[in-house]
């Protein structure tokens, strides 16, 4: 087949999570013998190249700020960014261009963050049908993450609300839509999202995880010593560190450590507050690491989530390397984690449920017996492409079908 993707952006300038998927996809649609391309955009743009064997199309972003800038200037600033990012039609016009040029079988779209949603239209009336990958909460909130002032957004704010709109309209030229957990899709489901597609065109499939082969992925017994917790993520407030360390705060004063892997995007100033609430606290922060080594230097690791996270890479991580996991039943995290063992979950609107979990295992000595191979299985690279390539072929034999009809 023909693939192109469009993400926002693309290695080497990749940012996130969903630029790595792409990257990851098409990768693997290389290996599997497939004609493969990639638009995205750049600081400066530039002429295609090629790249492990993708054909790259960066366009120069023009926008008023470059998303590598944002977070450094004004919110009014990086609201008319936004808006000015949903009717950048000179990018619209590069991917009609490129279209035209590579002539795919399916448009493969990520996270449209720093993309019009035109795009999903143009693809359409060229008769080329268009996936749609749900990594977050882009098409509904401004921030991509449903989480505001420290609590999970139940209702659109007003703003959220009004920026949608454009996505909203636009996202009926979609053909099939991807979610990459259960969690994500309902909740655009539930907010009036693809009510177009048919239920057999709407598609749960995890993230790609790289060393997920489940040669590991199974343990329990006992645990020698004081059991060595961590936490692995960005250290803001939607992840849970704040939460963490007021449930170690309730635990035992010895018996225990835990290791925080990270860092607050504020620097030294946001990291006053974490340290005040790890005062006196067997608690170490290590700042950015070596995934793997981290997790080799563990017992259990703790994925505390407040918002409903999208994914919870850092839990299939620890799991490929052979360690247990407690989650909260937010988000993604419920299906992995809870995938695994329920009895590893908690609920982070019930007050001492996580340091209870965390005593739990203090008090046995050990760990139960998990089994995270099957989960594992199904995240493979390999695995996800298959999955992916079966969506690309259903959406390009019935776009066919509709040029023949």
């Amino acid at each position: 087949m023909r693939i192109l993707h469009l993400s926002s952006v693309y290695a080497p300038d990749s940012v996130g999570g969903a630029e790595k998927v792409a990257e990851t996809l098409a990768l693997s649609a290389v290996r599997g013998g497939h004609t493969v391309g990639v638009c995205h955009v750049a600081r400066a743009g530039g002429t295609s190249r090629c790249q492990d064997g993708v054909t790259v199309y960066p366009f120069a972003h023009r926008n008023p700020i470059w998303i590598g800038d944002a977070v450094s200037r004004p919110a009014p600033l990086r609201q008319l960014n936004k808006v000015a990012t949903l009717f950048n039609a000179l990018i619209a016009s590069d991917f009609a261009r490129v279209l035209d040029e590579f002539r795919p079988d399916v448009v493969h779209s990520h996270s449209m963050v720093e993309l019009p949603p035109f795009v999903w239209q143009i693809a359409q009336r060229k008769g080329v049908p268009v996936v749609h990958t749900l990594h977050d909460y882009d098409l509904l909130c401004i921030r991509a993450a449903l989480f505001k002032d420290g609590e999970r957004c139940e209702q659109l704010h007003r703003a959220c609300a009004a920026f949608s709109v454009v996505k909203r309209g636009q996202h009926r030229h979609i053909d099939h839509v991807v979610a990459v957990s259960r969690s994500v899709l309902d909740r655009h489901l539930a907010a009036g999202l693809f009510a177009h597609l048919p239920e057999e065109r709407r598609h749960v499939i995890w993230n790609p995880v790289h060393g997920a082969d489940g040669a590991r992925a199974a343990g329990g017994g006992p645990i020698e010593g004081a059991i060595r917790f961590g936490f692995l993520g960005r250290l803001v407030t939607e992840k849970g560190i704040e939460a963490l360390l007021r449930a170690c705060r309730e635990l035992p004063t010895g018996g225990w450590s835990l290791q925080v892997a990270g860092k607050p995007p504020g620097g030294e100033q946001a990291m006053a507050p974490l340290l005040e609430l790890a005062k006196g606290l067997p608690v170490t922060f290590v700042g950015h690491v070596n995934p793997q080594a981290f997790l080799a230097g563990i017992d259990v690791l703790v994925v505390p989530s407040i918002w409903d996270e999208p994914f919870g890479l850092t839990a299939l991580e620890a799991y490929a390397q052979g360690v247990p996991v407690i989650g909260s039943t937010r988000g993604a995290i419920r299906e992995l984690v809870g995938g695994v063992s329920p009895a590893w979950l908690f609920d982070p609107g019930e007050p001492g449920a996580l340091s209870a979990r965390m005593r739990g295992l203090m008090s046995s000595g050990a760990t139960p017996a998990w089994d995270a191979r099957a989960l594992l299985a199904q995240t493979r690279p390999d695995a996800v492409f298959e999955r992916y390539l079966e969506v690309y072929q259903q959406a390009a034999r019935q776009s066919a079908s509709m040029r023949v009809d």
